[in-house]
C-alpha cells in the first residue's frame, strides 16, 4: 500500500476493531499507526465524518447487540466486557444511539440502524490523496462574492489557471469583504456557459450574508436552494496544491460514474469546490466538491 492517507485509515480501523474489548484511547491508537493524535483526529474526522472516540463508542454499541439477542449475561455484565465501565453508563449510551434501553430491546428485539465497521475499500486513491462519495446533501440558499473569470478548460489543464486564480483571491482579495460568514471559508464556483464552447465562468469567492460588506468591483450571486452530490478529496498537502489535476478522478468518477445514474432538474449547469481552511494545515487538506442535482 503506498498511499499514506489511505495506509492510516485502515491500519487504524484494523486496530480500533481488533481491541474492541479492551482499553482504547486516542493515545494508543495513535501510537499504534505511528501519527501524532493531533493529525489522526484530522483524517479520521475528514474521512469517516465521525469523530475517532465517538466511532469506538459507537462501533462497541452495535457489536453488543449480538450478546443481548445470544446471551443471557446480565446487562451489567455487557456493559464491562464492551468496557463501558458500569451499566448506567451502557444505558445512557445506548439511548443515545437507537433511543430504547438495552433491557427494553432485548425483550423486544426490533430494526436498528447501526454503525459498521468502516470500510476504506470505498475510497479511490487520487495521486497521494483520496476521494470518495460523501453524501447526498440539502442546502438552503446562500450567497457568495468574489472575481469572475473566464477559464479556457484546455488552458486550465495546462497552466492551473483556476487555482491560481483561486490562490491569489484568498490571499488578496478575500480580507477586502467585511464580515463575511466564515473568513476561512473558500468557495471556487464554476458555471458552464449553456451553450458550451472551451469555457466556463469561474467565480473564487467566499460566502457572505446580509451583514456583509462587498466592493463594488465584486462580483455577488445568489445560490437557491438545491439537492446536491458531495464528494470529497484528502490531501496530505496544502490546500494551495489542489488543482484541476488532483481533482481530475473526481471529475472523471463523476461525468463517468455518478452522472448517468442520476436524474437531474437544473436550470444552470453549475459545481462548486468547498475548502474550510481551518481544516487544513501544511500536511493536510479537505475539498468538497458540490454537484447539484435539483433545484428545491
Amino acid at each position: 500500500m503506498d498511499n499514506y492517507l489511505l495506509e492510516i485509515i485502515k491500519e487504524t480501523t484494523d486496530y480500533i476493531e481488533r481491541n474492541l474489548l479492551d482499553t482504547l484511547n486516542l493515545d494508543n491508537i495513535s501510537e499504534n499507526v505511528n501519527i501524532s493524535k493531533f493529525h489522526l483526529l484530522r483524517i479520521w474526522k475528514g474521512a469517516t465524518n465521525t469523530g475517532l472516540m465517538e466511532y469506538v463508542r459507537r462501533r462497541r454499541i452495535a457489536i453488543s447487540l449480538r450478546d443481548l439477542i445470544n446471551d443471557r449475561n446480565s446487562i451489567d455484565f455487557i456493559s464491562s466486557k464492551y468496557s463501558f465501565g458500569c451499566e448506567r453508563t451502557y444505558n445512557r449510551v445506548f439511548k443515545e444511539e437507537y433511543n430504547t434501553t438495552p433491557a427494553k430491546w432485548r425483550r423486544n428485539p426490533s430494526p436498528l440502524k447501526i454503525l459498521d465497521r468502516f470500510n476504506a475499500d470505498f475510497m479511490n486513491c487520487a495521486g497521494e490523496g483520496l476521494i470518495f462519495f460523501r453524501s447526498v446533501t440539502v442546502l438552503p440558499a446562500f450567497s457568495i462574492a468574489g472575481m469572475e473569470h473566464i477559464v479556457d478548460v484546455d488552458d486550465n489543464m495546462k497552466n492551473q489557471t483556476a487555482n491560481l486564480l483561486g490562490v491569489d483571491f484568498f490571499y488578496n482579495s478575500r480580507t477586502k469583504v467585511i464580515n463575511p460568514v466564515e473568513k476561512d471559508l473558500y468557495i471556487g464556483y464554476t458555471l458552464v456557459p449553456e451553450n458550451f464552447n472551451g469555457y466556463t465562468y469561474y467565480q473564487p469567492s467566499i460566502k457572505i450574508d446580509i451583514n456583509s460588506i462587498v466592493p463594488p468591483e465584486m462580483n455577488v450571486k445568489k445560490i437557491r436552494p438545491h439537492k446536491y452530490g458531495v464528494f470529497t478529496y484528502m490531501g496530505p498537502h496544502r490546500p494551495e496544491e489542489i488543482s484541476s489535476k488532483t481533482l481530475q478522478e473526481i471529475w472523471n468518477y463523476v461525468a463517468n460514474i455518478w452522472m448517468p445514474t442520476i436524474q437531474f432538474d437544473l436550470k444552470e449547469n453549475f459545481h462548486f469546490e468547498y475548502i474550510n481552511y481551518a481544516r487544513c494545515n501544511k500536511q493536510y487538506c479537505e475539498c468538497d466538491l458540490y454537484y447539484p442535482i435539483s433545484e428545491l
